[in-house]
């Protein structure tokens, strides 16, 4: 099939701004957005629309202006966009990466000249789109233009408020009040707000026993989940079955057997029993994972192989703050992976822990995020989903209206 001249002009459009991206990536290198920080990006904003307004009322004078907003180009550089992002997800995102792929800026994508300029031509396509569906609002769907304009407010956001986002890593020790962090290059930041964590809460999931392979330092890949006491699986042709478990345990330096300790470091344990299915040779005792106090414990099978347990996954974790404003008042807030918590404009959120302690962490790495364009984001997915329900409510009435018998004159023969 034959691509129309329509099409191919369009798409020579996204060529040669892909060549010339490329040109200026590897002549100037990356692009640096830091200028675009408030009050120049909101500045830069409403220039752009203002430009975009120029552009569609000129469009009737100057036919190149009208074919910026034509289905050749609004498919053009959404196809164009479309590639790019799957080069880039493709592309490991790693600013250290040399040779010909960090050269064309491939790893950093949010900087690279050829993502930026092809991201703001599909941008200025959908907006002049927008204008001219607000010009002739009485001849256009509903649904089209809402979602027309969600995706323009949502582009112009990323474009112009991309700069203004601003994360700070804090590790807030327990009990200790914090109202300083860093940014992701190392610089120092203050907060307008101080953080004191008073609680760091972890849920695990059950003991997991394996065979390791103490030669190839390699474990099995069947394990034995220890959810109750009792169970039993047969793992490379050893029959391994958990007598006894311990949520919390330890022992003493000079004793063999584990006992329930409620104290920071006590680890799972489980007194195992293995017994071989081709030889019927048996091994019992205990088994645990260990913590940052008590050393891990091994059931030995022969020369070779031993069951282990390794450090129990996090389930869920959580960290009970309370966040004092510069006025002194005082919140409570409890910040859990995907749930931060809202102090104004910031949203904190739970990125990490003491990996070492585990579920006795005594610090909470947390990381707190202003993004003053957030409200416009929002709104613009709020309209992209009623456009969503517009467009199921009103492709039902239109199924329904060419379904209807048509009215006409009887013909009598």
């Amino acid at each position: 099939m034959t691509l129309q001249w329509g099409y191919k002009r369009a798409f020579l459009r996204c060529a040669l701004l892909f060549l010339v991206g490329t040109t200026l990536q590897m002549t100037v290198g990356d692009i640096d957005n830091s200028f675009l920080r408030y009050p120049w990006g909101a500045i830069l904003a409403v220039n752009y629309l203002y430009l975009l307004v120029v552009l569609h009322a000129q469009s009737d004078k100057w036919p190149i202006l009208k074919r910026l907003r034509d289905r050749y180009a609004c498919v053009s550089s959404l196809a164009s966009m479309v590639v790019m992002t799957i080069v880039f997800g493709l592309t490991r995102q790693d600013p250290e990466t040399g040779g010909i792929v960090g050269a064309l800026g491939f790893s950093r994508m949010t900087s690279s000249w050829q993502f930026n300029l092809l991201l703001l031509y599909f941008t200025t396509t959908v907006g002049l789109t927008v204008i001219d569906d607000v010009m002739h609002i009485r001849r256009r769907r509903v649904a089209a233009v809402l979602s027309h304009v969600g995706v323009f407010a949502l582009l112009a956001t990323g474009i112009f408020g991309g700069a203004d986002k601003e994360r700070v890593s804090v590790t807030a020790p327990l009990d200790r009040s914090v109202n300083a962090g860093t940014h992701a290059d190392g610089t120092g930041a203050e907060l307008p707000f101080a953080v004191t964590l008073r609680e760091f809460r972890m849920d695990e999931y059950p003991p997991k026993l394996y065979l390791l392979d103490t030669r190839t330092e390699t474990s099995s890949h069947d394990f034995l989940s220890v959810e109750t006491d009792g169970v039993e699986a047969e793992i490379d042709g050893w029959r391994i079955r958990a007598v006894r478990s311990v949520d919390m345990a330890g022992r003493m330096p000079d004793e063999d057997e584990y006992r329930p300790m409620n104290h920071v470091g006590a680890a799972p344990a489980v007194y195992v029993t293995a017994e071989s299915i081709a030889s019927g040779a048996r091994h019992e005792g205990w088994v645990s994972c260990g913590s940052h106090i008590f050393e891990p414990s091994y059931l030995l099978l022969g020369d070779r192989y031993a069951v282990a347990m390794p450090r129990r996954e996090a389930k869920r974790y959580l960290s009970r703050i309370t966040v004092t404003d510069s006025e002194g008042r005082r919140e409570n807030h409890d910040v859990e992976v995907n749930h931060p918590a809202r102090v104004g404009s910031w949203r904190i959120y739970q990125v990490g822990y003491d990996t070492a302690r585990g579920r006795w962490s005594a610090i909470s790495v947390l990381e707190c995020v202003r993004d003053p364009w957030y409200a416009i984001a929002q709104a613009a997915l709020w309209l992209m989903l009623a456009a969503g329900a517009a467009m199921f409510v009103t492709a039902g009435g239109r199924r329904a209206a060419e379904g209807a018998p048509k009215k006409g004159k009887e013909v009598v023969r």
